[in-house]
């Protein structure tokens, strides 16, 4: 796993909690005095230890603290690939091109595997995001959807109809725009001419 996420991870403690709470954490996860780079790949295991263990020491799911964790994470992502985004995109655009523009790029680096999204445009206002890794960390996609959701200021809600983590062979999320959101503004433009 790339090391910006585990950057990340540490930045989401320590904001979260405090610096002592991140250093007890990578302790009882086996991984003392571990140092991250964002320029180097990481095993998965690790990730799954620090979850593991932040579980232990919160009483929280995994899944609860991924989403969390994708919620806090996803305002940086959006910065750091910025240069990568079209300016002009909203939301759901930004979503919808997540794979061909950010994941594309970051694939180039050796090792990096993010997971694969497919995203579909099923209506102005709505998305569909089919998820499919052997890591199984759609939660953390829920929590990136939303913390781009609150970047963006368009509201949203999310919802999961397949889930790998019940059984199905990929996961799932529907993506739909809430409110003054849901309509671009030159759609509310021709709706407040016609009425």
């Amino acid at each position: 796993m790339h090391g910006l996420i585990f950057i990340e991870l540490k930045k989401y403690v320590e904001t979260k909690f405090d610096t002592r709470t991140w250093e007890t954490l990578l302790e009882k996860a086996g991984q003392k005095h571990q140092l991250y780079l964002a320029s180097t790949v990481y095993p998965d295991q690790d990730m799954l230890a620090l979850v593991t263990t932040a579980c232990q020491m919160t009483g929280l799911t995994a899944p609860a603290i991924l989403e969390d964790f994708g919620l806090f994470v996803a305002p940086d992502l959006v910065e750091q690939y910025k240069f990568l985004v079209n300016p002009k995109w909203k939301l759901l655009d930004f979503l919808a091109n997540t794979e061909e523009t950010i994941h594309k790029v970051i694939r180039f680096h050796k090792g990096v595997t993010p997971p694969r999204l497919v995203a579909t445009r099923v209506a102005e206002d709505r998305l569909i995001i089919n998820y499919n890794s052997p890591r199984k960390l759609c939660a953390l996609l829920k929590g990136i959807v939303k913390g781009a959701s609150q970047y963006y200021k368009e509201p949203v809600t999310v919802v999961d109809t397949r889930c790998m983590l019940r059984g199905d062979a990929e996961c799932s999320i529907t993506v739909q725009l809430v409110g003054a959101a849901a309509y671009p503004s030159e759609t509310l433009k021709q709706k407040a001419t016609v009425g």
